[in-house]
């Protein structure tokens, strides 16, 4: 019989009773899921939801040479075209014996499952399918479409081919399970009603089709290879591939680098893919570098996953730098007051809990100030670094000494008999009777001892310190050489705090509070873009009371409530009327206190208030400090800001507090540099690494920084070099009040004098 021609139409009244549809992977899939496939003039077909991302092939024959033709134009990669294929032979013209012939050898035969519900047993369509002593292929068989899905899921396939008497046989062992299926499906159907039956011409067909589909599927395989090679090779990060027991198979050139090995050394290796204390997806070679790891499942568990790995150990480096700061004094190496106070919560936990007593000791050095006037600051800081190794020295086992200020140092005493505390005090005195070498010189130093023991002086660590302190200048007070117990000045103390309690409420009905106002510049625009605002308190016989004074007890009082609604409605109230003189982009920022934010209205009371004065929520910049951060607050500050969409900002950053993990988990958008850590650039080096680091961690997380407390030229120099983006400090401007602010802010002379350092 001659061949058909090219252009010859299909006749849908010759369909043969087999007719073959290819569902493939397409690189541009049908925007919907579910495909009408139709046949001819027949009427559709509903082959049920398929995955999104294949598209639908229908071939047809008949035994009378008409050719076959797909019949889903949209599909968009399809193996064989409406036209004859040239390599395609008709299938009158195929060999029965060459039905599958292979073009692979016998060691990478094809793998192909089947599923054959139409002629199982001996007349199945895989003993049909490929002649006796055809090589590179191997099939896998199963029964039912439950061991179909399961086979597909557990193993890679070349082709799946499922025979079906009818489509809606097809579409039932399909929709068993609704996983999408990620090799190339050939489905045979026996008739689509109501075509009339037919002998198996067609078969040949099948084999067509199916050799058809597996050679396309290596090539489509091979070209996504040969580009993902060059992904891979290219890729600066460290690509390392893994096999389901978590063993390298494949390594980049980059990934051999960083972990230390060539591709043959680390092949079959495990990959410690853990997380370190703080949450961080880190891990350590052998050679001590860190490097942060992202791990990517490749679809099945058992095919495995690709990990890629970046080099950090400088910006780890730089974390532990300011971890270590976090909790240490840089001059002496001792616990500071962050790392003291929350040792004292910790075992004031556990005494509350065992019924035990614990102590407080306050150390002040007696005639340090005329060491230090007399010899100068290097002898002073020799003179407390010896002071720290001696008293150190004398630690027992339960005790921790901490530097808590210039010539200032606690301790902290556990689990010791009652009345035991004037012991440890006696031991600590004794340990200073020999001199001290200091910078070559040999000189002595007595000390004053304030103790204060829980729970007969306080309950909380800021109590014990307050009556520790207190006992400490009474000891002071009678000579020094000596320890005073807390007793009676605990009474003297609270009675204290009650009276700036009670002041603080009626100040705040008689309007006896004022805000001050110091500026930021923006050192990349080069002019004031925003201020922070400062409370000051006008008490009536008193004069001026500083913050630092007050804020304490209107945190613990509850009354910093009151005082902060007061300060975020005042500061919304002057952005209003500053909106035409300072510009809709100048924002002010306000302090927040632990209290405000554990408010479960917090965040509706800061809504209304902007709306009512008409502003957006980039013109009040939160501040919260650094150790709110580091504390339980870290969920409410991420429930706060979640919901109202604020901008929050990190104020007095310098001990290491502020994590990695807090600044990619918070919505954090600033962070302010407290004025301790300006005060040593750019000469001091510890001063400059941290600041640099800290500018880099900002630099990468998308966080500005501001610095605090700018006094010198070349601070602001240092700065504006190492890419600081805002700061604040008297060498700009000492706070101002409502009425100053608008006319320094709009003095282009200020900012003018300031140019030659910002160049």
């Amino acid at each position: 019989m001659p061949a058909p021609s090219h252009n010859r139409r299909w006749a849908p009244r010759r369909c043969s009773r087999r007719t073959t549809a290819v569902l493939r992977r397409c690189r541009h899939p049908p925007p919907r899921a579910e495909y009408r496939v139709q046949t001819g003039c027949l009427p559709p077909t509903t082959y049920g939801r398929l995955p999104e991302d294949c598209a639908g092939l229908v071939l047809a024959a008949n035994g009378h040479g008409e050719g076959y033709r797909t019949m889903t134009p949209h599909c968009a990669s399809t193996l064989v075209t409406g036209q004859r294929a040239p390599t395609t032979t008709w299938p009158e013209q195929q060999p029965l014996e060459n039905r599958l012939s292979s073009h692979r050898d016998s060691a990478h035969p094809w793998q192909i499952l089947v599923l054959d519900l139409s002629t199982p047993g001996s007349d199945s369509l895989t003993s049909r399918l490929v002649a006796p002593g055809d090589v590179g292929v191997e099939f896998h068989t199963v029964a039912d479409a439950h061991q179909f899905h399961q086979a597909l899921a557990s193993g890679p396939f070349d082709l799946a081919i499922l025979a079906a008497p009818s489509a809606e046989a097809a579409r039932g062992a399909l929709d068993r399970d609704p996983t999408p299926i990620a090799v190339p499906l050939l489905m045979v159907l026996d008739e689509i009603p109501p075509t009339p039956p037919s002998g198996p011409d067609n078969l040949p067909l099948v084999g067509v089709c199916a050799r058809e589909a597996l050679t396309a599927n290596d090539l489509l395989t091979a070209l996504g290879r040969s580009r993902a090679t060059v992904a891979f090779a290219a890729n600066p990060d460290g690509v390392v591939m893994l096999d389901a027991d978590g063993r390298v198979e494949v390594a980049n050139a980059a990934a051999t680098r960083l972990l230390g090995g060539s591709a043959r050394e680390i092949r079959g290796l495990p990959l410690d893919l853990r997380v370190d204390d703080n949450g961080l997806p880190l891990l350590t070679t052998p050679d001590g570098r860190v490097l942060e790891w992202r791990r990517q499942p490749v679809g099945h568990p058992a095919a495995g996953a690709v990990v890629t790995l970046r080099d950090v150990t400088e910006r780890h480096a730089a974390a532990r730098v300011l971890a270590f700061r976090a909790e240490h004094d840089t001059l002496t190496g001792l616990a500071n007051l962050v790392r003291m106070k929350a040792e004292l919560r910790a075992a004031i936990a556990r005494a509350e809990r065992d019924g035990g007593r614990l102590a407080v000791l306050y150390l002040d050095l007696d005639g340090f100030k005329e060491v230090n006037d007399t010899y100068g600051h290097e002898v002073g800081d020799a003179l407390l670094q010896a002071v720290s190794q001696r008293l150190t020295g004398v630690c027992r086992a339960g005790e921790l000494l901490a530097r808590v200020g210039g010539d200032e140092l606690v301790m902290l005493a556990e689990s010791f008999p009652p009345g035991f505390e004037g012991r440890i005090a006696e031991r600590v005195l004794e340990s200073l009777d020999s001199p001290l070498q200091a910078a070559e010189r040999s000189l002595r130093l007595g000390l004053s001892i304030g103790i204060a023991v829980y729970p007969d002086h306080a309950s909380d660590p800021d109590g014990l310190l307050r009556a520790a302190d207190e006992a400490m200048y009474e000891a002071k007070r009678s000579g020094g050489g000596a320890y005073r117990l807390a007793t009676s000045h605990i009474d003297a103390v609270s009675q204290r705090r009650q009276e700036i309690a009670d002041g603080l409420q009626e100040g705040l009905l008689r309007g006896e509070f004022e805000l001050l106002y110091q500026p930021l510049l923006d050192l990349k625009r080069g002019r004031f873009t925003g201020a922070e605002a400062l409370i000051r308190w006008h008490r009536p016989g008193v004069g001026v009371v500083h913050p630092h004074e007050f804020l304490d007890v209107a945190e613990t009082s509850g009354l910093i409530l009151g005082i902060g609604d007061w300060v975020l409605d005042h500061i919304c109230q002057q952005l209003a009327q500053w909106r035409w003189t300072l510009g809709e982009d100048f924002f002010i920022g306000a302090n927040l206190s632990a209290l405000q934010l554990r408010r479960s209205d917090f965040a509706g009371r800061f809504r209304r208030v902007l709306h009512s004065h008409g502003l957006s929520s980039e013109a009040v910049h939160l501040e919260v400090s650094e150790n709110i951060v580091a504390q339980e607050l870290g969920r409410a500050l991420a429930d706060v800001t979640a919901s109202s969409d604020m901008f929050l900002a990190v104020d007095d950053v310098s001990q290491g507090l502020l994590s990695l993990r807090n600044i990619s988990n918070l919505p954090i958008r600033s962070m302010k540099l407290d004025h301790g850590l300006i005060a040593g650039l750019p000469h001091d080096p510890l001063s400059v690494q941290l600041v640099e680091a800290l500018i880099s961690i900002g630099r990468t997380f998308g966080v500005s920084v501001v610095a605090e407390g700018v006094e010198t030229a070349a601070q602001l120099q240092f700065l504006r070099q190492h890419g600081c983006d805002f700061c604040q400090g008297f060498l700009l401007s000492a706070p101002v009040s409502s009425s100053e602010l608008p006319v320094l802010v709009n003095t282009p002379e200020l900012v003018s004098g300031l140019m030659p350092l910002l160049s």
